[in-house]
């Protein structure tokens, strides 16, 4: 291990005063308490134990996926078949187009919370000449298996809905899919794309007023917060609602979410625009219990909350849950790549404020963007295979998107950049996989407090984002069990984090040099089984195991179903 220039404070009560001053920079970099060394994983893992929720280093990633990981995804049986039921012809010739709308139309009509609609597509090739949306709740579209149920798309985007420009730059380059998850607030009466030209705002979580406000100060790892009575009321068990912490701009939030005290040296006026001009950051959570003016948590806080921050519940707004796409493969219409930036959306799956939605045994072939999270909260995209060849994104996960798992992938294409995390997106998850081109693309705007784990990666592509977009990461990104070939840069390159760790990273030696869209100097990351397979070889997998055995020994302690937050949910 690689002991760590800058000490790691470890006392309760450090997070909450935290970069109020620059006096108390200096002075939290000079007189804190290090962290005991870690001479492996596995000593990580056991200060992980003590204290999973806090730990300055290790970011709880337990939550990730479809309910949190409590529950397999579903598998209710099949309710309607497009061939049977809706006349679709899979001879690869016939537009199967209206049989999908009408299809998800009738099974949206008919689902109920908690009981999805499956719609089976039986084995052959479905040409469509549009799109398919899935707008409303409870829908699921079911395939054979991948290569035996094709949808073969006949138009990229452009074609289906128009250019949506931002400047010079095509915005299906990093928005919107052929399968477009997510409500049809966008989409007018007639299917136009009704969003305006001039702002990406519509694929946000919605501002609306406050519920209830936050009342006393907590802190990163309490499930419980206090809020003032009124708005107690209006809370309501199993409701999921933004909580969202105002955006002050003398960046004391966002220095809290950079974690360590050289992420003060960043450009922030010139370079990190695209986050100081953010009005508030947005973080979908469920609610768990409400007693008074107590309420509970169904994880734990990412972040402390401050008076000065301005801490409150919001509803959600427009978002569906419970649809998934599974067993079958999505194909493009074979073309070149396009000059960066200038796709013309051949994209596959698009997930837009979806929350317990999921992609199940998917394979995308010659895409542009192969699977986009925008706004997406609690999905889980298990057995993904991309393939094809060069083209812009693999996966892309952006906008404040939170707790989402990308687990057992393969990317056999080539993408320019890998897999993304943009925007102030945190508990995020991507592991069990195959990378043969691309490279861990932290695409700026700071995302925090996520988990790239058991992942098998050529090298070869390289990062994006965008001159104001911030900082390449925040606090507490860790890389587990990593296996290289190809260069070590963004992967085993401690500069490019700050409080987080690199652990059993094999193939490559470590590469000390300055962090593109990075403040310079050793920003408190933890290096360990530098070139072994650690202990633990899948943290996440570690992870979710220790929290739900701490919740059965709960049960079991008190003879009765735990009410604490964690508990499976079904």
């Amino acid at each position: 291990m690689t002991s760590t220039a800058l000490p790691i404070p470890t006392q309760p009560i450090w997070r909450a005063a935290l970069l109020r001053s620059a006096n108390y920079l200096l002075l939290l970099a000079l007189s804190t308490s290090p962290l005991p060394a870690q001479d492996t994983g596995a000593d990580l893992w056991r200060q992980y134990q003590a204290d999973p929720d806090r730990h300055p280093v290790i970011p709880n990633v337990s939550y990730a996926g479809y309910q949190c990981g409590d529950v397999p995804l579903p598998q209710p049986p099949a309710q309607f078949d497009l061939v049977k039921d809706f006349a679709a012809v899979g001879d690869g010739a016939s537009d199967a187009t209206a049989a999908f709308a009408t299809a998800i139309a009738k099974a949206a009509s008919v689902a109920k919370p908690g009981k999805p609609v499956v719609i089976s597509i039986p084995a052959g090739t479905y040409n469509v000449t549009g799109m398919i949306r899935l707008d409303r709740s409870g829908v699921i579209l079911r395939g054979v298996a991948r290569g035996e149920t094709i949808i073969a798309f006949q138009k990229p985007l452009s074609g289906v809905l128009g250019a949506s420009q931002a400047g010079s730059s095509s915005r299906w380059s990093w928005s919107g899919g052929l399968v477009w998850m997510g409500p049809g607030d966008v989409f007018a009466a007639d299917g136009i794309f009704r969003t305006p030209a001039s702002t990406q705002d519509w694929e946000e979580w919605q501002t609306l007023p406050a519920v209830a406000q936050v009342t006393a100060p907590a802190k990163r790892g309490d499930h419980t917060v206090q809020v003032d009575a009124a708005g107690a009321k209006a809370l309501k068990v199993g409701d999921t609602l933004l909580l969202c912490w105002a955006n002050p701009a003398d960046r004391s939030l966002l220095l809290h979410m950079a974690g360590h005290a050289l992420m003060a040296d960043y450009d922030w006026a010139k370079s990190g625009a695209g986050l100081t001009g953010a009005q508030a950051w947005r973080w979908p959570v469920e609610i768990a219990a409400v007693e008074g003016t107590t309420v509970t948590l169904r994880q734990p806080l990412r972040i402390d909350i401050r008076p000065e921050w301005q801490v409150r519940f919001a509803p959600l707004g427009a978002h569906l849950s419970e649809c998934g796409i599974e067993a079958l493969t999505l194909r493009m219409v074979p073309h070149a790549a396009a000059k960066h930036l200038a796709d013309v959306g051949w994209n596959g799956v698009y997930l837009n404020r979806a929350l317990h939605c999921w992609v199940r045994d998917v394979t995308v072939e010659n895409s542009d963007n192969a699977l986009i999270h925008a706004s997406a909260k609690n999905t889980t995209v298990s057995g993904l295979i991309v393939t094809g060849g060069k083209h812009h994104h693999a996966t892309a996960l952006r906008v404040s998107s939170h707790d989402n798992l990308i687990c057992d992938f393969r990317i056999e294409s080539q993408p320019k950049h890998g897999i993304n995390t943009e925007y102030l997106s945190t508990g995020n998850v991507w592991c069990r996989g195959v990378m043969l081109h691309g490279t861990f693309d932290s695409h700026r705007a700071m995302s925090f407090e996520s988990l790239r784990s058991d992942i098998t990666v050529n090298n070869d592509g390289t990062p994006g984002g965008g001159g104001q977009a911030g900082p390449f990461l925040g606090a507490r990104v860790v890389h587990w069990n990593i296996r290289v070939t190809g260069k070590a840069d963004f992967i085993y390159q401690p500069e490019c984090l700050s409080l987080g760790a690199l652990v059993g990273i094999q193939g490559v030696p470590r590469l000390d040099k300055e962090a593109w869209a990075m403040p310079k100097g050793d920003k408190g990351v933890v290096v360990a089984d530098d070139g072994r397979v650690p202990e633990i070889v899948d943290l996440y997998a570690a992870q979710l195991q220790l929290r739900h055995a701490s919740v059965a020994k709960s049960v079991s302690g008190n003879g009765k179903a735990a009410s604490s937050p964690g508990k499976p949910s079904k």
